[in-house]
Formats: structure tokens, sequence, C-alpha cells
């Protein structure tokens, strides 16, 4: 048998991946000027660097030392961005408690939907990374073990056969964990899923508890 390390196996995921980052960067860039702290060309700078490393993926075979070097980059791109959101977050926040009448009810209410949204994307890519050691090792059959428990992989019979979860399966994860607070069909395993989670529903949480809030009630 051939080995599979010598071809390239792509993760049709990669297109939403690269769509996912693009809608982030325009929701990002876009909050109104005094609730973005961090400067547009530091977003932009991360955003073209995850995409670099994503799209690094179609000419370097699967497993190769090139293309682990791009999963670590792409991770590390993850990073920034949601530290990126908690820093808009954190300077929302550091307005609201110290010129709480200076801020308009509308753009608050935009901003923190945009927020939201951005959370909910940049766990998304998080999710999407992490899981059994990204997605070239899903792709091959060589993970060792989950970060997710996705039911179907537990009850193959209820799915199409070579079952794999799409970057659309990491933002439903994403998405229902960004309205409940917590899991609800892919429950996390390690301790890394279990941090990146919990991170989410703080960052939901107090964006729709205290931002969000804010602005509806500045509007009565």
């Amino acid at each position: 048998m051939a080995d599979r390390r010598r071809y390239v196996v792509i993760d049709p995921s990669r297109a939403g991946a690269v769509a996912i980052v693009s809608i982030f960067v325009t929701l990002v860039c876009a909050l109104p000027g005094r609730y973005q702290l961090v400067p547009q060309w530091v977003i932009l700078g991360d955003a073209i660097f995850l995409v670099a490393a994503l799209l690094a993926a179609l000419f370097t075979p699967s497993l190769s030392p090139a293309r682990r070097f791009e999963h670590r980059a792409a991770l590390a791109a993850v990073g920034i961005a949601v530290a990126i959101v908690c820093i808009e977050l954190t300077n929302i926040l550091r307005l609201l408690a110290f010129a709480p009448n200076s801020l308009k009810p509308f753009p608050l209410f935009q901003t923190s939907i945009a927020l939201w949204v951005a959370n909910a994307l940049v766990f998304t890519m998080a999710y999407w990374l992490l899981d059994g050691g990204g997605p070239d090792r899903r792709a091959s059959g060589s993970a060792k073990y989950f970060d997710l428990d996705f039911p179907a992989r537990s009850d193959p019979g209820k799915v199409l056969p070579g079952w794999q979860p799409t970057i659309v399966d990491y933002l439903f994860v994403a998405f229902t964990a960004n309205t409940s607070f917590g899991p609800t069909e892919a429950m996390p395993l390690t301790q890394a899923a279990k941090s990146l989670m919990m991170l989410q529903a703080l960052i939901s949480l107090i964006t729709i508890a205290v931002v969000a809030a804010r602005a509806i009630g500045a509007t009565g």
C-alpha cells in the first residue's frame, strides 16, 4: 500500500474556513471607532497570516513537517483572533464602567451583535483546528483521539459511511455554545476543548448580559 503521506489530502472545509475568517475580519474592522481598540492593521495582518496558512496546505503533502508547521501557525493566528475579541470586549466594558452616559444605545447594540457573531466564528476555527489534531489528521484517518465527541462518531449507522465533521459541524458547535453558554451536540472531551468552550461561553455571556442588555436598557 502506498504511503498516504506522499499525497496531498485537502479538507473541503478549508474554503469555508477562509470564508469564516473573511466574515470575522469584516465584523471586527467595522466596529465603531471608539469601540475598536485593536488597530485594524493588526486584525488584517492576523487574518492574512491565517488564510496563508490555510491555503499553504494546497501545496504541501498531508502530515508532512511543513503541513504540521502550517497547522501550528493557524492555531497561533486563531489564538491571536481570540485575544482580539477579548481586548475589544474589555474595552467596551471599560467604557461602560467609566463613561456610560457617552455611549449611544444603537451603536452599542450593533457592537454587541458584531462581537457575539465574531466570537462564534473565531471559536468555530478553534474547534476545527483542535479536534483530533486538526483537519489533516481527520481527513487522513490518522487522528489518535478526538477533542469533541460528536454523536455520529459513536453511532456511525446514523450517518453516511466515512462521515467526518466539516466546518459547518464546528460552526454549529460554536453557535450552540454561544447561545446556550455550554455544549449541546458535541461534548468536549479534553482539557483544551473544555477550556475553549468555557472561554467562549464566558465571552458570550458577558456580551449578552452586560453589553447588549445595557444597550437595550438605554433605549427605554
